[in-house]
């Protein structure tokens, strides 16, 4: 039975072009956290910088058909760079958290969490998420391999093997990503009752709905890659002809395109770093920028942010 990398006709200048875009959105990311100081978030860096060097490596083995590095490196480098972003979703999520909610209401009754374990439960769940997926893709690249140079006429065993280790990582994943979600919901519910009493300090009504906006919108778009990765791999391990691995648009759609508009979440309309930033809204917790405000005696309109997180003015 022969296997080759690609079932369809691979576009080696789309995977160029991609990476100069993901270039691009590297530039301004590392301008912006820079600028900012927000070295919290070098997570998307790096998640961005491997998929930069995921899509130059495709380039590579598209080029190259036998190029097995190249095509490894695309593989798993592709496969773990939104991993990478979860982690920075999960850290930027904990840090509005704990810095807009009062303390005494940081506990369990209150968001079903606490926040001082939220990053270290969801981020060490992806970990372990993405570290089983990267032994699904040792299997995969192994039965692959072996097959392509014909020490295995038949495949299957070896690849029944990864899809099973890969169908348990991304269904772990997806289970975290659901949980995120419903406790992002929760905190938005629950948040109401204190927030209004920070847009002394910027926060307004605009940034809050930002907020909720990037963490909403990145996590279902995740979660959409997800589970097309999740169908994705069951339908390349068990050699089917579905769509998914017979036609190369689904990669473009529900890969890169969905995880571009993760990334590019994080510039527009507003850098999350610039609100944890020197003189910004979430620069100290709840009680310090509220205790701040009543000795200050600040008589500005509180419906008005500083003028440096205003939308009007980015």
């Amino acid at each position: 039975m022969s296997y080759v990398f690609y079932r369809y006709d691979a576009e080696a200048p789309a995977a160029l072009l991609a990476s100069g875009f993901f270039a691009l959105i590297l530039a301004f990311s590392a301008y912006h956290m820079y600028s900012a100081k927000s070295w919290f978030l070098c997570a998307n860096i790096i998640a961005i910088s491997m998929e930069i060097i995921g899509l130059m490596a495709r380039f590579a083995s598209i080029l190259r058909p036998q190029d097995l590095g190249a095509f490894i490196t695309s593989v798993i480098f592709l496969a773990i760079a939104p991993s990478i972003q979860v982690i920075s979703l999960y850290i930027l999520a904990g840090r509005i958290i704990s810095r807009s909610t009062p303390s005494d209401e940081q506990n369990f009754k209150t968001l079903w969490f606490k926040p001082e374990y939220l990053v270290v439960t969801f981020v060490a769940q992806d970990f372990l998420a993405f570290s089983v997926q990267l032994f699904g893709v040792a299997f995969l690249i192994n039965a692959t391999n072996e097959a392509k140079s014909g020490v295995v006429v038949d495949p299957t065993p070896g690849l029944r093997r990864a899809m099973h280790v890969l169908v348990f990582g991304f269904s772990l994943q997806i289970l975290t990503l659901l949980s995120f979600l419903v406790l992002v919901a929760r905190f938005q519910v629950k948040s109401m009752d204190w927030l209004n009493q920070l847009k002394g300090r910027g926060l307004s009504d605009k940034m809050v709905k930002t907020m909720f906006y990037i963490l909403y919108l990145s996590a279902v778009l995740l979660l959409v890659r997800t589970v097309y990765r999740l169908n994705e791999s069951i339908a390349e391990t068990t050699l089917s002809d579905s769509f998914l691995v017979t036609r190369e648009w689904p990669f473009w759609v529900f890969e890169i395109f969905v995880v571009s508009v993760v990334y590019s979440s994080y510039l527009l309309p507003q850098y999350p770093g610039k609100w944890f930033a020197r003189g910004g809204p979430l620069e100290h917790n709840f009680e310090t920028a509220t205790k701040t405000d009543e000795e200050t005696g600040s008589n500005r309109d509180s419906s008005k942010p500083y003028a440096e997180f205003d939308f009007g003015t980015q």
